[in-house]
Parts: C-alpha cells; sequence; structure tokens
C-alpha cells in the first residue's frame, strides 16, 4: 500500500496555500484587536485605580489638617479667646494649602458641634474641610464632582484652675498672708512653687479662702490664720509638683533709646493722654491726675511705674514693661487712694499680660500695690523673678485679674478671679490637653 502523497494533491495543497495563509492572518488580525482592547480596558482600570488612590490621599490628608486645625481651635478655647478659635482653625487649615474660600475649599467651623455625640459638650469645636475634586476619567462618563470631606471634633483642655502662681523654687516661704488680711481667690486656686515647710504661711488673724491650692513644700497656719478649701477636696494640695510658668515663652525685647525721661503727670483739669514708648528713669502720675493710657506697650526703663495721690489711671490693650536701663530694673508702685484701671491686649507678644517684669530682674525688687488703692486689672501682673507686696487695704475687683510672681506677700486684702473669658490669658496649671474625640 502506497501511503505516499501523490503528485494531483501535491498541486491542490499549493493552489490552496494562499487561502491559507490569509485565514491565518486573519486570525492573527483579531486577536490584535482583542489585545488592544484588552489592554485600553486594562489601562482604564490602572488609570481608575489611580484616581482613586489620589482620592484617598487627599481625604487622609485634609483629614490630617482637619484634626490639626480643631485641637488649634480648642487650644485657643483653652487660653481665653472664645471669639479667635474660628480663625485658628482657619488659619492652621491654610497652612496645609487648604485655604478657605479658595479652589473650592469650604473650612467651616462650629461651637458645639452641629453633629455628632458632642453637639452639648462643653468646649467642643467642630471642624470640617471640603474640597470638590475631578476624576478625569470618570468625567468622560459623567459630569459628576466628589466632594471630599474631613471631619474633626476636639474639646479643649481644662486648666489647672490657678489665678495666683509664685515661682520660687527655693525653701522660703513663696505665698504669705498676714497682719488680719482676707485674701480671696475666687472660683479659682493658688500654686506655690517653694520647697519649705512654710511654703505657704497664713498668720495673725488673716483668712485665705480659695478654690484649691497646691504647694510643693508644706503650709503653715498658725496665729489665727484661717484656710477654707471650697473645692475638691477642700485641703491645701501639699507635696506637688511644681506649677509650669504660663508665659515662659513669652519673649521680651527692648527697644533702644528714651522717647521720654523722668516723666511725671500732675494733676489737670483734663484728661491727660499717654502713648506708648519708651520712658526712661520712670513714669510718675500722682496730685490726682486722670491719665489715659493709650494702647500699646510701655518700656518703663529703671526708676518706677508709680501712680499716687488719688490719682486715676485707665488703659485699654496696654502693657508695661518693667525693665533696665544703665541703673537697676524698674518696679511698679500703686497706692495712696489712687484708682488704676488697665486691661492687657487680647493678641500679640503680650497678649493677656498687663504687667511684664524682665525675667533678668534680681529677686530683691518689690512691686506694690498699697494703701487703699483700687486696681482693676484683666489680665496677667508678671513678675517671674521679682517680688509683690499688697498691704494697707488694696482691693482688686476684675473678673479676671491672674498674678505671677517670684513670692507674694499680702498684708492687706486681696481679690483674685479666673473668669478671663476672652482676655487672651494662659491657663495657670497642669492644664489636661486639649484633644480629639471624633
Amino acid at each position: 500500500m502506497n501511503f505516499g502523497i501523490s503528485t494531483f494533491a501535491k498541486r491542490a495543497w499549493i493552489r490552496a496555500a494562499p487561502s491559507a495563509w490569509r485565514f491565518l492572518a486573519e486570525e492573527r488580525g483579531s486577536v490584535a484587536i482583542m489585545i488592544g482592547l484588552a489592554m485600553t480596558g486594562l489601562m482604564g482600570m490602572v488609570a481608575l485605580g489611580t484616581e482613586v488612590t489620589f482620592i484617598i490621599y487627599k481625604q487622609r490628608q485634609m483629614q490630617t489638617i482637619a484634626d490639626g486645625a480643631a485641637i488649634g481651635a480648642a487650644v485657643a478655647l483653652a487660653k481665653g479667646n472664645p471669639t479667635d478659635y474660628a480663625m485658628e482653625a482657619r488659619a492652621i487649615a491654610a497652612t496645609g494649602s487648604f485655604v478657605d474660600g479658595a479652589s473650592g475649599v469650604v473650612v467651616t467651623v462650629n461651637k458645639p458641634p452641629a453633629t455628632g455625640s458632642n453637639v452639648s459638650t462643653a468646649g467642643a469645636v467642630e471642624v470640617i474641610v471640603v474640597q470638590p475634586q475631578t476624576l478625569k476619567l470618570v468625567s468622560v462618563l459623567s459630569s459628576a464632582v466628589f466632594n471630599v470631606t474631613a471631619r474633626s471634633v476636639a474639646i479643649k483642655g481644662t486648666g489647672g484652675g490657678f489665678c495666683v502662681l509664685t515661682t520660687d523654687t527655693t525653701s522660703g516661704t513663696g505665698f504669705s498672708v498676714s497682719n488680719g488680711a482676707t485674701v480671696n481667690l475666687n472660683q479659682c486656686g493658688g500654686a506655690v512653687n517653694s520647697s519649705g515647710s512654710a511654703a505657704l504661711s497664713v498668720t495673725g488673724g488673716s483668712a485665705l479662702n480659695a478654690k484649691s491650692m497646691s504647694v510643693k513644700g508644706q503650709s503653715s497656719v498658725s496665729g489665727g490664720g484661717a484656710v477654707t478649701i471650697s473645692g475638691t477636696p477642700n485641703t491645701v494640695q501639699i507635696n506637688q509638683a511644681v506649677t509650669a510658668d504660663p508665659y515662659a515663652s513669652v519673649a521680651m525685647t527692648t527697644p533702644t533709646g528714651c522717647a521720654n525721661t523722668n516723666k511725671v503727670i500732675a494733676y489737670s483739669a483734663s484728661v491727660q493722654t499717654l502713648n506708648a514708648g519708651t520712658y526712661c528713669g520712670g513714669l510718675a502720675i500722682g496730685n490726682g491726675a486722670n491719665v489715659k493710657l493709650n494702647a500699646g506697650v510701655y518700656y518703663i526703663k529703671t526708676g518706677s511705674f508709680a501712680v499716687t495721690g488719688g490719682s486715676t489711671v485707665n488703659g485699654t490693650g496696654v502693657t508695661i514693661v518693667m525693665t533696665k536701663n544703665t541703673s537697676g530694673y524698674a518696679t511698679t508702685s500703686i497706692g495712696n487712694g489712687s484708682n488704676v484701671t488697665l486691661s492687657a491686649p487680647t493678641s500679640g507678644t503680650f497678649a493677656g499680660i498687663v504687667f511684664f517684669g524682665d525675667r533678668t530682674a534680681p529677686t530683691t525688687g518689690i512691686n506694690s500695690f498699697i494703701g487703699g488703692s483700687t486696681t482693676n486689672f484683666t489680665g496677667a501682673l508678671y513678675f517671674p523673678t521679682q517680688q509683690v507686696i499688697y498691704s494697707n487695704g488694696t482691693s482688686t475687683v476684675a473678673t479676671c485679674t491672674q498674678l505671677v510672681a517670684y513670692r507674694v506677700q499680702f498684708t492687706g486684702g486681696a481679690s483674685f478671679n479666673s473668669n478671663c473669658g476672652s482676655a487672651g490669658t494662659s491657663a495657670i496649671g497642669g492644664a489636661a490637653a486639649s484633644q480629639i474625640v471624633e
């Protein structure tokens, strides 16, 4: 049997070959089209995945910014800036390139939160950041715009509740009440950093009334003295940790020169106005003068800021810096029936500070509020390396007055309050940190 290919078959195959090759070519073309279509879909999926990844990244970035903005707003509230918290939140968002009103960005700040579990929580603030995003691939099929949103809620930290702080950390007496004086720390407490056995001393028929007292060392009550603590626990807390200076980071720079030298203001039938600037040799206001201090920083270089003789002094947005020139450091003396009403600036370098004592001043310096004077200070009296004395019936009537001094002695009545609201002051004491809650 012959299984070979006949001549006829060979000729038939040769005639059919071009069609076969055409068939194979057509098959390869179909595969190429299919591969092309598959590649297009694959590339589309990759592109879509890239856009979705971008949206996820943008939302996470926005969430980080919203958290930071909420914390910033809560810190502003804790510092007593109830009107500045929204501005603070938007400023922080802007640092992350989410500027309210630009590129479709909307930053909403609510206090209290408009939604969520903290709508009734005091001190809670909500920040919502929204920015529209368009996916280029999806836009081929749809004109929909994706609003990427991040929301965060923070609660302001609670201050230590102190309105008086003594910074002396030696074994001496940091806080002294004597000679029948009555000291009222209304709805606030005192912190004493001295470590001695009489770091807090109340004697001579005197009375100290406070919501709390925290003492690094020990307390001594004798000679008919009395201490009443209204908070919980209702006793003086001894052997406590040192309380931090809330204004330690405030930088002080002193301008050169002397715009005024040995300035003296006496009685005049009309109100006299002074401008901020440098006062070398001191500034003395006496003899029943009526003076208005324009807003700004008053640098007292050596000498004294003295108000005596039943004079009246008023000023808003004022900080008085006690510093040195060529011969010693300036101090403050207010007395003899004078009436002084001053409020600190609520923003800027010296926010919340009425008096600022140079930190390089010696601890022997004494600032006195004496002689039946009435002082209405809204803000902090800050003398971290100098002593402060209240005596002879001095009264303080402001709703927000803080005192930070190296040591403080009360031999006359005094009253302090911590209802600081928008005064720009910083909380004294171990404040619980502001925290994210949603």
